[in-house]
């Protein structure tokens, strides 16, 4: 294990875990139907009936998204393996979580923000009503918008922890996720859920570790003065999905 040492780790534990655990619900959502049919199409782009389509799915959406973020920071106790050691919020405990081979991208990490997000439960009620009605390609479209909204929903994430590294004059690792960094599967969402209140944005997750409603998402963010970079990065060179992903072309 490498551990911090005590003095910082006492006096960090104060700055970050004296307040309630934030929530966000008052964040606005921008997509256009070009952006979403380059994800759906591995970056080709589509024809003209296609684009009126998905942008008629983009109003529906706009009507049924209700985006939710539950954060919280945690203090850094040191790396054990492929796990990374957390200070339990408000008790002398730990709490570890299993990252996998890249754990070391949080080598650096004084503070995690740990947070989980989602655009609410009525986009997945209404794919389903789509689809028992035989309006697949509706579905489908509206599924695809659903999934490019929770994108920009991270974003916040991302921006609160610029902003709080920023006033510290720290930097930020990746934002690293369960289920897309190489060796951290789903089931780490269980871990993730035990430390933020997910219930505050009205979220379960089943005994297959995925949240529900099905639009949401899990994260952690690293934190810390020797961190170089001021900007959140991506995990895209140990994404699962790196060798079909058609932002690498």
């Amino acid at each position: 294990m490498q551990p911090r040492p005590a003095a910082r780790r006492a006096g960090f534990f104060l700055i970050f875990m004296d307040r309630m655990m934030p929530v966000l619900s008052d964040i606005q959502i921008s997509i256009n139907a070009e952006d979403v049919l380059l994800a759906m199409n591995n970056g080709r782009k589509a024809g003209r009936k296609l684009i009126d389509e998905t942008a008629r799915a983009i109003e529906i959406a706009e009507k049924l998204w209700h985006p939710g973020v539950v954060y919280e920071y945690f203090t850094v106790l040191g790396l054990d393996g492929e796990d990374v050691l957390l200070a339990s919020r408000g008790q002398n405990a730990e709490t570890r979580i299993t990252i996998g081979p890249h754990v070391d991208l949080l080598a650096r990490a004084e503070s995690a923000m740990i947070s989980v997000v989602t655009v609410g439960p009525e986009i997945d009620a209404y794919i389903t009503k789509l689809n028992q009605d035989n309006n697949l390609l509706e579905a489908y479209l509206l599924d695809s918008v659903g999934v490019v909204a929770l994108s920009e929903v991270g974003k916040e994430v991302r921006r609160v922890a610029e902003k709080k590294a920023l006033d510290l004059g720290w930097g930020v690792s990746e934002l690293l996720g369960p289920g897309s960094l190489m060796g951290w599967p789903l089931t780490g969402q269980a871990v993730i859920s035990s430390l933020v209140d997910i219930g505050k944005i009205n979220l379960v997750i089943n005994e297959s570790c995925v949240l529900i409603p099905f639009k949401s998402a899990s994260s952690l963010i690293g934190m810390g003065p020797s961190y170089p970079h001021k900007t959140v990065g991506s995990i895209c060179r140990f994404c699962v999905h790196a060798d079909t992903c058609w932002r690498k072309r």
